[in-house]
Protein backbone atom coordinates (compact mmCIF):
# COMPACT_ATOMS: atom_id res chain seq x y z
CA UNK A 1 0.00 0.00 0.00
CA UNK A 2 2.83 2.40 0.74
CA UNK A 3 4.35 1.75 -2.66
CA UNK A 4 1.12 2.72 -4.40
CA UNK A 5 0.97 6.05 -2.62
CA UNK A 6 4.61 6.68 -3.43
CA UNK A 7 4.08 5.95 -7.13
CA UNK A 8 0.94 8.08 -7.22
CA UNK A 9 2.75 11.01 -5.60
CA UNK A 10 5.68 10.68 -8.00
CA UNK A 11 3.36 10.53 -11.03
CA UNK A 12 1.51 13.62 -9.84
CA UNK A 13 4.80 15.50 -9.45
CA UNK A 14 5.92 14.47 -12.95
CA UNK A 15 2.61 15.45 -14.51
CA UNK A 16 2.62 18.79 -12.67
CA UNK A 17 6.12 19.50 -14.04
CA UNK A 18 5.04 18.64 -17.57
CA UNK A 19 1.93 20.80 -17.25
CA UNK A 20 3.98 23.73 -15.94
CA UNK A 21 6.50 23.36 -18.78
CA UNK A 22 3.80 23.20 -21.47
CA UNK A 23 2.04 26.28 -20.06
CA UNK A 24 5.32 28.19 -19.95
CA UNK A 25 6.17 27.30 -23.56
CA UNK A 26 2.66 28.23 -24.77
CA UNK A 27 2.67 31.59 -22.98
CA UNK A 28 6.18 32.53 -24.13
CA UNK A 29 5.47 31.46 -27.71
CA UNK A 30 2.23 33.43 -27.85
CA UNK A 31 3.81 36.56 -26.39
CA UNK A 32 6.87 36.42 -28.66
CA UNK A 33 4.81 35.75 -31.78
CA UNK A 34 2.41 38.60 -30.98
CA UNK A 35 5.28 41.04 -30.45
CA UNK A 36 6.95 39.98 -33.70
CA UNK A 37 3.62 40.31 -35.54
CA UNK A 38 3.28 43.88 -34.27
CA UNK A 39 6.76 44.70 -35.61
CA UNK A 40 5.93 43.15 -38.98
CA UNK A 41 2.63 45.04 -39.20
CA UNK A 42 4.35 48.33 -38.38
CA UNK A 43 6.85 47.69 -41.18
CA UNK A 44 4.34 46.53 -43.80
CA UNK A 45 1.55 49.02 -43.11
CA UNK A 46 0.64 51.24 -46.07
CA UNK A 47 1.20 54.35 -43.97
CA UNK A 48 4.51 53.44 -42.34
CA UNK A 49 5.30 56.72 -40.61
CA UNK A 50 1.83 57.71 -39.41
CA UNK A 51 -0.44 56.93 -36.52
CA UNK A 52 -1.87 53.91 -38.38
CA UNK A 53 1.46 52.07 -38.45
CA UNK A 54 2.36 53.09 -34.91
CA UNK A 55 -1.05 52.03 -33.62
CA UNK A 56 -0.38 48.28 -33.82
CA UNK A 57 -0.22 46.73 -30.34
CA UNK A 58 -0.35 43.29 -28.75
CA UNK A 59 -2.64 42.98 -25.72
CA UNK A 60 -3.03 40.07 -23.36
CA UNK A 61 -6.66 38.95 -23.19
CA UNK A 62 -7.71 36.11 -20.90
CA UNK A 63 -5.29 33.30 -21.76
CA UNK A 64 -4.16 34.59 -25.15
CA UNK A 65 -2.83 37.57 -27.07
CA UNK A 66 -4.64 39.86 -29.50
CA UNK A 67 -2.86 41.97 -32.09
CA UNK A 68 -4.89 45.00 -33.18
CA UNK A 69 -4.62 48.62 -34.21
CA UNK A 70 -5.46 50.69 -31.16
CA UNK A 71 -5.49 54.12 -32.82
CA UNK A 72 -6.98 53.66 -36.30
CA UNK A 73 -8.90 50.41 -36.10
CA UNK A 74 -11.48 51.79 -38.55
CA UNK A 75 -8.91 51.86 -41.37
CA UNK A 76 -7.79 48.24 -41.14
CA UNK A 77 -10.63 46.82 -43.24
CA UNK A 78 -10.58 49.70 -45.73
CA UNK A 79 -6.83 49.54 -46.34
CA UNK A 80 -6.74 45.74 -46.46
CA UNK A 81 -9.69 45.24 -48.82
CA UNK A 82 -10.10 48.54 -50.67
CA UNK A 83 -13.15 50.79 -50.68
CA UNK A 84 -15.39 52.99 -52.82
CA UNK A 85 -14.27 56.57 -53.42
CA UNK A 86 -15.93 59.60 -54.93
CA UNK A 87 -13.85 61.97 -57.01
CA UNK A 88 -14.37 65.69 -57.75
CA UNK A 89 -16.51 64.99 -60.81
CA UNK A 90 -19.07 63.11 -58.73
CA UNK A 91 -18.29 59.70 -60.16
CA UNK A 92 -17.44 56.70 -58.08
CA UNK A 93 -14.52 54.36 -58.24
CA UNK A 94 -12.68 51.87 -56.07
CA UNK A 95 -9.30 51.83 -54.47
CA UNK A 96 -7.47 48.57 -54.50
CA UNK A 97 -6.67 47.06 -51.15
CA UNK A 98 -3.13 46.70 -49.87
CA UNK A 99 -2.78 43.26 -48.31
CA UNK A 100 -0.70 43.83 -45.20
CA UNK A 101 -2.65 42.07 -42.42
CA UNK A 102 -3.39 38.67 -44.00
CA UNK A 103 0.28 37.82 -44.78
CA UNK A 104 1.29 38.64 -41.20
CA UNK A 105 -1.62 36.59 -39.84
CA UNK A 106 -0.56 33.60 -41.95
CA UNK A 107 3.05 34.00 -40.83
CA UNK A 108 2.04 34.34 -37.15
CA UNK A 109 -0.07 31.17 -37.21
CA UNK A 110 2.79 29.17 -38.71
CA UNK A 111 5.43 30.75 -36.46
CA UNK A 112 3.37 30.11 -33.31
CA UNK A 113 3.12 26.41 -34.15
CA UNK A 114 6.84 26.22 -34.92
CA UNK A 115 7.79 27.92 -31.63
CA UNK A 116 5.61 25.51 -29.66
CA UNK A 117 7.17 22.51 -31.37
CA UNK A 118 10.70 23.83 -30.77
CA UNK A 119 9.92 24.66 -27.13
CA UNK A 120 8.48 21.24 -26.34
CA UNK A 121 11.39 19.24 -27.76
Amino acid sequence: MAKTKSVAVQMKQILDEVDENVNRVLNESARDTAEEAVDKLRNTSPRRSGAYANGWVADRKDKGWIVHNATNYQLTHLLENGHVIRNKKGTYGRTSGIKHIKPVETWANREFQNKIMRGLK
